[in-house]
Parts: structure tokens; sequence; C-alpha cells
């Protein structure tokens, strides 16, 4: 991320960054505590960059030019790395590439920072175009796009963010071709991805026949809750739940179960790269498929 800016932008990209946490936070618990999706974070820097009056009202539409590719680059800089950082508890390294130009173009990423094994990105077109964005030569996101618009509460992107395997050895080379001169920009960077645990022995058990019992299910959860616990990070009595006549019930009845829980935001990482993938992460995905929740059901369970 771009750190060497002005008080102002510095001042701007830190009312975003608040912006998009309070956004994420702001949906009632659902089955799982809901990461920042590319959805949310790009939302919110497709507004700031539209007029958001974030900052006191200053817009990119009434800077200069210059300026207004600083405040683009702001904006796709912390958007990157709230979905780096926050959604996938990985870290950025290095030195970013970002431009903002038309027809085809090749931002290499400088020297390999040690421990760096992801490149991650965010474009968005600036003008309609169809677009494919390669790592190193090989495709990895291609779009017909349009930029991004926003009519009342609905707000269609015209930004896209990935992160994707580094090449194995040696720098990397991020690619952009499109069909005829629209204007795009790019963000792109470096990044390590976090360590995630294997799945414990038990774990491995549970799913070995690829099937999984609900005393299985049951057993996986317990654990789950024993290693965020030993963190220090509790997640209380969690009961399981069923789904009948439009409703979620605790009475055995209906379709499911399933355990509904979300978990604190200060507990996501313990969550997300240990306790769930060693405890439970496998067991969930075949419950899951064997016993798909309903479409939009309520959110919070109906006590009895």
């Amino acid at each position: 991320m771009n750190d060497h800016i002005s008080p102002r932008l510095a001042a701007m990209r830190d009312a975003l960054v608040a912006d998009v946490d309070a956004t994420a936070t702001a949906s009632p618990p659902a089955r799982r505590r809901r990461r920042p999706t590319r959805g949310t974070v790009i939302t919110v820097a497709a507004a700031f960059l539209a007029g958001s009056a974030v900052t006191g009202g200053i817009t990119a539409a009434a800077l200069p030019a210059t300026d207004q590719d600083a405040v683009l680059e702001t904006a796709l800089a912390t958007s990157t790395r709230y979905q780096v950082e926050e959604g996938n508890h990985a870290t950025l390294l290095g030195t970013p590439a970002f431009a903002v130009t038309r027809g085809d173009g090749s931002f290499p990423l400088g020297t390999r920072p040690d421990g760096a094994d992801r490149v991650t990105l965010t474009w968005e077109c600036l003008e309609s175009g169809t677009f494919t964005i390669r790592v190193d030569g090989t495709p990895v996101d291609s779009a017909a796009c349009t930029p991004t618009t926003t009519k009342g509460q609905v707000t269609v992107l015209g930004s896209r963010w990935g992160m994707y395997p580094a090449p194995k050895s040696g720098g990397a080379t991020v690619s952009v071709s499109g069909e005829g001169p629209a204007r795009y920009a790019v963000w792109a960077s470096w990044a390590k991805s976090a360590s995630i645990a294997r799945p414990s022995a038990q774990q491995r058990a549970e799913t070995a026949d690829g099937k999984v019992t609900l005393d299985e299910y049951t057993a996986a959860f317990n654990r789950l809750q024993a290693c965020l616990a030993q963190a220090g990070q509790s997640m209380g009595t969690v009961p399981l739940s069923w789904y009948s006549g439009g409703v979620w019930t605790s009475r055995p009845t209906g379709a499911g179960p399933w355990y509904l829980y979300s978990t604190p935001s200060e507990g996501s990482e313990t969550f997300d790269t240990q306790c769930y993938p060693r405890e439970f992460g496998d067991v969930d995905a075949v419950w899951q498929d064997e016993h798909p929740m309903p479409e939009d059901p309520p959110v919070q369970p109906a006590a009895g």
C-alpha cells in the first residue's frame, strides 16, 4: 500500500477503512461469521470514488486529474488490503504496482519479497470493455465490464479483486488485455498467504468414508468450541437447530439440524486459520452437502 501520500489523502483512506468496517459488521449474526466480501469492500470504495461524503464532501470528480488517480489508487489499495488482511488473514509484501491506462498493459511487481507466495490485485474498468487479466501469462480473470454505477441503494460493480498463486520463483508480471481502447485501473502487490491448520486425526477419520453422521457432526463442533475456548474466544452455548414451517426451532422436526453461530471479529483469525480448518471445516462441508440449508432462512433461530 502507498503510505507516501498527503495527510488529506491519508484521512480519506482512513475514513474509507472505517466505512468498510461499519458496512461489514452491520449485518445480523449468520450461520458463520460474515467475512467482508468483495462486494462489501468494493461497493464502499466505489461509493467513495463516486462522491461519498466520507471526508467532508471531497469527491474524485471535483479533483484535478492527478488527484483523481491518487484517490483511485488509495481506494483500490485500501479495498485490496482489507480483503487480503481482514478477509484472508494474509500479508501484503513489497512495493505495489498501480496504473491508470488504456489498451494492453504489463505491470511488473519488482523484486520478490521473502515469503511471498501470492499475487493479489484489484482492477477497475473506468470505461466499458472486455478485459482479460493474467499473472505471468496465466489467465486469472476475464469479464465484460462497465464502470461502477449506483442508483439508489443498488450498486453495479466495475471492480474485481483476486488473490492468486505466485510463480514458483523469480518475479511476477500482471498483464491486462482488452477489446478496444477502454480505460482501466489496476493495483497489484505481492502477498504471503496465511498458514492454515491441517485437519486433525479425528476430523480425517470422520470424513474418511465421505459421509458424516450426526454424532460425528456434533463431536467435530464440540472440538471447534473447545479450540476457540482454549484461545480465549468462547462461542457460548450453541444448540442444534432445525428449520420447519418457515422458522428455526430447537425441536427435532423439519430439515436439518445445523449449528447456527457467529464468531466475534476479534476471533476471526483463530477461527479461520486454526480451529475451523483443524476441527470442523471438512466435516461441516460434508454435512452441508448432505443437508443443504434453506436458501433464505430467518437469521436467528426461534426459541423453542
